[in-house]
């Protein structure tokens, strides 16, 4: 209910005032109830203030309408009332602009719920929020903006932010409009207090049809029903004492805090629509079949990790919801570092433009343009064994028996170095001999010489925590090292295979493979991996936002090539951060989302020279609530430990030492 001072004795035009509340009256069209709209001039504000009659029929909503003429002219909704006993008085912030104004409320069937997609996307401070993954608010409320407005939008959201209302609730300003750096810069100088998301695809605002600067929407969380949605509030001058406010979002909260339905449910914002850009129809011949041959038919065809294979239209039609909601939620193509730091080599994620063009073709029902032959129905051939041809020498581990189920250590297989020489390599792959079974692969290389020797370094393996010498893990693009670059390997010694095997239901065998492509002019620089780590993980159970930090200095000047973070399945994010000598610091990599199931290595466009003395820190956090879906216990204690419902925390390091 609107509350004002008393009204001032200044005179009105009483002909503007007359016309401004001209009102339909009861049957017209057949939609109306006699004595819905009880009109009253308020003086104070030079508007009309309606009394408008609820009521409790929960199967339909009181449709409140305005136009500016009765014959030929559009009637625009401008509020939605709920099923509530009673009366609400609501005053409109246009009238005062428009010569006359006509109103009428009628009756409506209440839509039907439409499924609400999920979505993941980066905030102004580079970490990841996913809708589906926020279970445990009440509800989570959504408020539209850009940079223009972020500040007076923060400003008629913070009371509500800091209400006893807004207890248990998630709040997300969403920005559709500016690149990453405008919002992140509005951001900072508005002193927002809730995560700010960028929308760079639009996709979000055009799920949920948000078209307007300012429209909050709120969401029950746990079953994603709509509680409210419009104008955070309206705000009408007075002639004397402070504006009059309706703080509809803050009246939906404080309803919505005690179990009851809004009696506003949908208020019509004020502000000027957006002008979106327009994604067009892509054309599937020209533009969408091979943008999903560069981007996805290297996985999703027979044979490959794919959980399904793109063979013709017909196969990518059929999948369509699937590739939608992927897209939303950043799972594909499996790309998780944030764009706004760093550029990447082997970066094959889909450029905004992509994202919005693929989702507007599918939501057109993914049509064929043209006549001739169907572009995906001409699978590449398969990579074969070797992708980048035969290797110079192949070193494979004895066949190993697996069993169908149950958990299985770490198995460490010794296979000698048959190089009868030093060598260069400028690139050592890793061919799993069952990909059904064979989580990762690391390999580590001993040097020769005395039994005790070898021991020692045997146990400095430590599994991994330093580093290691070649590997494969899912998701891991196994290419030529870096240019300038490569790895010594000294003759004499023997490398230590550490299989990690995940049985799936079913005995099986392996003979896991590593190809060595041999370098005959010694590169620049030699190729490293050394890694920051902790072990000192103890994570509490149902911890949504579980914080870990590592670190690695060094002591001479080094150049950063590739970057790859480990973790398990409640892995969540991990960053890696150089910090110089002179106090500055310097973001190598963001993964607001970690994938335990696409471990990528990240490399470098450009190689990242550091200082001597400089240190890379890792920070990274564990989700062990019921909400991440990867999660094999949310009850359970989780701390250090090689098996993948323990827990690592490692960020790999591929570096040169330079002069």
């Amino acid at each position: 209910m609107m509350t004002q001072p008393s009204p001032s004795r200044r005179p009105v035009n009483r002909l503007s005032v007359l016309a401004s509340l001209l009102l339909l009256g009861s049957g017209f069209l057949g939609a109306l109830r006699a004595a819905t709209i009880r009109p009253v001039y308020d003086a104070l504000c030079a508007a009309p203030r309606l009394n408008l009659n609820l009521t409790t029929d929960t199967g339909s909503v009181g449709v409140l309408e305005a136009s500016d003429a009765l014959e030929g002219a559009e009637w625009r909704p401008l509020l939605q009332l709920g099923a509530v006993s009673g009366h609400h008085e609501w005053m409109d912030p246009a009238a005062r602009s428009a010569a006359r104004r006509f109103y009428r409320l009628r009756r409506a069937p209440r839509a039907p719920l439409l499924p609400v997609p999920n979505f993941r996307l980066i905030d102004h401070q580079g970490d990841s929020q996913e809708l589906f993954r926020e279970g445990d608010a009440r509800a989570v409320v959504l408020v539209f903006t850009d940079a223009a407005g972020l500040e007076a939008h923060w400003r008629q959201l913070k009371d509500v932010v800091a209400s006893a209302d807004a207890a248990g609730l998630q709040f997300w300003m969403v920005d559709p409009v500016d690149d990453r750096r405008t919002m992140t810069d509005a951001a900072l100088r508005a002193g927002v207090g809730v995560p700010v998301l960028h929308d760079a695809a639009q996709l979000v605002a055009r799920s949920f049809g948000a078209t307007v600067p300012g429209e909050a929407l709120v969401l029950e969380a746990e079953s994603l029903t709509p509680v409210y949605r419009g104008a955070i509030e309206d705000t009408l001058e007075a002639t004397s004492g402070p504006p009059v406010r309706q703080a509809y979002l803050a009246e939906a909260l404080a309803r919505f805090a005690t179990g009851a339905r809004p009696a506003v449910e949908y208020a019509r914002p004020q502000a000027a629509p957006w002008r979106l850009a327009d994604p067009g129809l892509a054309s599937y011949r020209n533009e969408i079949a091979p943008l999903l041959q560069s981007k996805c038919v290297t996985c999703h065809r027979p044979g490959e990790i794919g959980s399904w294979a793109i063979t013709n239209h017909a196969s990518v039609r059929a999948k369509s919801d699937t590739i939608r909601a992927n897209v939303l939620e950043g799972l594909m193509p499996p790309w998780h570092a944030d764009p706004a730091h760093g550029r990447f080599e082997n970066d094959f994620s889909l450029t905004p433009a992509q994202q919005s063009r693929l989702v507007a073709w599918l939501d057109a029902g993914a049509p064929v343009d043209g006549a001739g032959p169907d572009p995906l129905a001409t699978v590449p051939p398969a990579l074969g064994d070797w992708p980048m041809g035969r290797p110079d020498v192949v070193l494979r581990i004895a066949r190993q028996q697996i069993k169908a189920t149950g958990e299985i250590p770490y198995a460490y297989l010794i296979v000698t170095n048959t190089l009868k020489t030093n060598a260069w390599l400028r690139a050592a792959v890793i061919k799993p001999g069952n990909r059904t079974v064979v989580h990762h692969a690391l390999i580590f290389y001993i040097k020769g010489g005395s039994i005790f020797q070898m021991l020692a370094e045997f146990q400095a393996i430590q599994g991994g925590l330093n580093g290691f010498y070649a590997g494969y893990v899912p998701g891991m693009d196994q290419r030529d090292y870096p240019e300038g670059t490569g790895k010594f390997l000294p003759a004499g010694g023997a490398f230590v295979f550490q299989m990690h095997y995940t049985p799936n239901g079913r005995a099986a065998t392996d003979a896991t493979e590593m190809g060595l492509y041999l370098d005959p002019t010694p590169p620049a620089r030699e190729l490293k991996t050394g890694a920051a780590h902790s072990t000192a993980i103890d994570i509490p159970p149902g911890a949504r936002h579980h914080r870990l930090v590592a670190e690695r200095s060094f002591n001479t000047p080094i150049e950063v090539h590739e970057l790859s973070p480990h973790m398990h399945f409640r892995g969540d994010s991990m960053r890696f951060e150089a910090l110089l000598p002179d106090g500055t610091s310097k973001m190598l990599l963001n993964v607001p989302r970690y994938d335990f199931n696409w471990q990528a290595l990240y490399r470098l466009a450009e190689p990242v020279r550091l200082p001597a003395g400089s240190t890379i820190r890792i920070s990274g956090t564990f989700d062990n609530s019921r909400w991440n879906p990867y999660n094999p216990n949310a009850k359970a204690r989780v701390r250090f430990g090689e098996q993948t419902d323990d827990e690592m925390f490692i960020g790999y390091i591929n570096y040169a030492e330079v002069q």
